[in-house]
């Protein structure tokens, strides 16, 4: 019986704008990597993905309103522990998105969820914007939100990286990790990165969604929370993640 064959991609984003990479993916463990590119906008994101299956995207998908914490932001912290969960960082209340400067965006924050705005969070609320303006419930069934930190814990056999991403031990952990999904990693982590435009750790993490997108086709992947809830414009809000290699 022929293998299955399908198209993913993994975006993550950057100082151009969005680092988008696609693969080629059978029902097996390696990937293929077939093209990368700098999108300026999220809808030049989508333009380029359309022939895709699914696509991951390291950006939050269905904002709460401040009533309480997106559940998947807990669960990611308490899985990668102490160590790597202060990478799950988290995103603006809805009602954030119409502020223009940081103290406005935290007084909203305070006055909805209790809590100051991260300026973390502050800064990428531009894209978590572009994002939700083109996201429909209908669209997130090909376009979900995954957190690289959770793949690369699955990657690891159900362990978090031991290395900050931006160092030089972590991009070489992260690309240890990565070597067996994606041949010539090295090479293509060196034709991909364009400096002060797109980062290693950008490249990276971009790979590890594309592979979550693959594990997520072939049905190796889970949410959290397992029973996501829904915001008020009816995206969920969960976090795609695959099981650990060990796992399987």
């Amino acid at each position: 019986m022929k293998k299955q064959s399908f198209q993913v991609a993994g975006v993550d984003g950057c100082r151009a704008g969005w680092f988008v990479v696609v693969a080629q993916a059978a029902r097996q463990k390696v990937l293929e990597l077939k093209d990368f590119s700098v999108a300026n906008t999220f809808a030049d994101v989508l333009s380029k993905i359309a022939d895709c299956q699914l696509v991951c995207v390291d950006i939050p998908i269905g904002l709460s309103d401040g009533a309480k914490p997106r559940q998947c932001d807990v669960s990611a912290r308490k899985m990668l522990g102490r160590g790597r969960a202060s990478s799950v960082f988290p995103p603006p209340v809805r009602p954030c998105l119409l502020a223009e400067d940081y103290q406005t965006a935290s007084r909203i924050s305070s006055e909805y969820s209790g809590k100051k705005l991260s300026t973390q969070s502050f800064f990428i609320m531009s894209k978590i914007r572009e994002v939700d303006r083109a996201m429909t419930p209908e669209l997130q069934q090909r376009v979900r939100e995954i957190h690289p930190e959770l793949s690369f814990w699955a990657l690891a056999g159900g362990k978090p990286a031991k290395h900050n991403k931006k160092k030089l031990a972590g991009r070489n952990e992260r690309i240890a990790l990565l070597s067996p999904i994606f041949s010539d990693l090295e090479q293509f982590v060196g034709r991909a990165r364009q400096p002060k435009k797109v980062a290693p750790d950008d490249i990276l993490d971009a790979l590890a969604a594309a592979w979550t997108a693959g594990q997520a086709v072939i049905g190796s992947a889970r949410t959290l929370p397992e029973n996501p809830g829904f915001d008020s414009t009816g995206l969920r809000m969960e976090i795609v993640y695959p099981a650990a290699i060990m796992d399987k």
